[in-house]
C-alpha cells in the first residue's frame, strides 16, 4: 500500500512539474510581450507610406509586439523583426527575409508624439517617410 502512495504522489508531482515547463514559458513571453508593448506604446500601431513618387502605391506598415519582439509588417506574410539601435530611442534596424536591409526611425510633432516613420532601404539608399494614421 505504501509503494502505490509514493507512485501517486509521484505521478502527481511529475504532473504538476510537467504543468508548470509548459506554462512557465508562455507566462514569462506574455510578460515579455507587455513590458515591451509599455515600453514601445508611442510607435506601435499602423503607418502610411505613400510611394506614388516612386511609381507605387500607399503602403500600410505595422509595427506590434508579438513573440517578445518588436515587429514590422506590411500584410505581406513576411513580417520582420525590428532591433533596436543602441543608445538611440525608437531607432531600429529590421532584415526582411530576402536579407534587405532597413534602418527605421520614428519623428515627433511639436506636442512629443510619435508621428512619422522614416525608413532607409540601405542597400538602394531610398528614404521613405510615413504618417502614423492609428
Amino acid at each position: 500500500m505504501k509503494n502505490f502512495a509514493n507512485n501517486r504522489v509521484l505521478s502527481v508531482f511529475a504532473g504538476l512539474l510537467l504543468v508548470f515547463l509548459i506554462t512557465a514559458p508562455l507566462v514569462a513571453q506574455e510578460k515579455s510581450d507587455d513590458a515591451l508593448t509599455k515600453k514601445y506604446a508611442p510607435i506601435l500601431g499602423e503607418y502610411e507610406f505613400d510611394l506614388s513618387d516612386m511609381g507605387g502605391d500607399v503602403q500600410l506598415l505595422t509595427f506590434h509586439i508579438t513573440d517578445g519582439a518588436l515587429w514590422v509588417d506590411s500584410g505581406d506574410g513576411d513580417p520582420a523583426v525590428c532591433e533596436p539601435i543602441e543608445g538611440a530611442e525608437f531607432e531600429f534596424t529590421a532584415e526582411s527575409s530576402d536579407g534587405q536591409t532597413f534602418e527605421i526611425q520614428f519623428g515627433k510633432d511639436e506636442e512629443g508624439k510619435v508621428s512619422t516613420c522614416n525608413i532607409n532601404i540601405v542597400a538602394m539608399g531610398i528614404e521613405i517617410e510615413g504618417i502614423k494614421i492609428k
